[in-house]
């Protein structure tokens, strides 16, 4: 049997996309990836199979999954608190945020656990793939050697150090960072998504330009 071709970086979208009002759907003969408002036209043949997005409980199991393999305790503690009660999705990715290398790591966990569950899912609707992605399907468990380093923290005892940078160096960091991250972004919209990209961009940048100091 043929596979199909399937636009994966469009089918890892329509799992991670909540959009209300919107639904998508991969057509099993074709492998096109289409999004519809059901409210006003969606496809009902059987030629196409609706691509739900991961449920929430699914995505918080995730974090739970992450910050059982932190070992700087500090961290491991605020992580878990960030997680109960109401709002726990953002004060997660507050926390872990301030961390680096651990959003690093969080960032490479989390697209592991999305792949394997896109591979699941395809698998349980009997979809034969003409050729499947390279993923790396190996959780990364081991933090780095910085993982409980949070940003702006001095180093040795030292203050922190204010750096002044070329606008020309601080552009092409943004470029190289924004084609690393950019997918974080695609659906958030308006002040407060240019405030985060902001705070984000200046601490990765910070950290980076001390360790090219060293």
């Amino acid at each position: 049997m043929t596979g199909i071709a399937i636009d994966f970086v469009l089918l890892e979208t329509a799992f991670e996309s909540h959009a209300p009002g919107v639904r998508a759907f991969l057509n099993r003969k074709t492998g096109a990836i289409e999004s519809f408002d059901p409210a006003t036209r969606a496809p009902v043949t059987a030629e196409w199979l609706e691509v739900e997005p991961v449920p929430s409980r699914e995505q918080y199991r995730m974090m739970e999954r992450f910050i059982e393999t932190v070992t700087h305790l500090p961290l491991k503690e605020r992580l878990q608190d960030s997680i109960v009660g109401k709002g726990a999705f953002r004060r997660f990715k507050d926390v872990v945020s301030r961390f680096p290398e651990e959003r690093k790591r969080w960032f490479s966990f989390r697209d592991v656990l999305l792949h394997r569950h896109i591979l699941e899912w395809l698998k349980t609707h009997r979809v034969v793939v003409e050729e499947m992605p390279a993923w790396g399907l190996d959780l990364p468990m081991t933090p780095g050697p910085d993982a409980g380093r949070e940003s702006g923290a001095s180093e040795e005892g030292a203050p922190a150090v204010d750096e002044k940078v070329e606008v020309e160096e601080l552009r092409s960091f943004v470029l190289s960072w924004a084609r690393a991250h950019g997918e974080e972004y695609r659906y958030l919209f308006g002040p407060a998504a240019f405030e985060r990209l902001a705070q984000d961009v200046t601490q990765e940048f910070t950290v980076t330009r001390r360790r090219s100091d060293r």
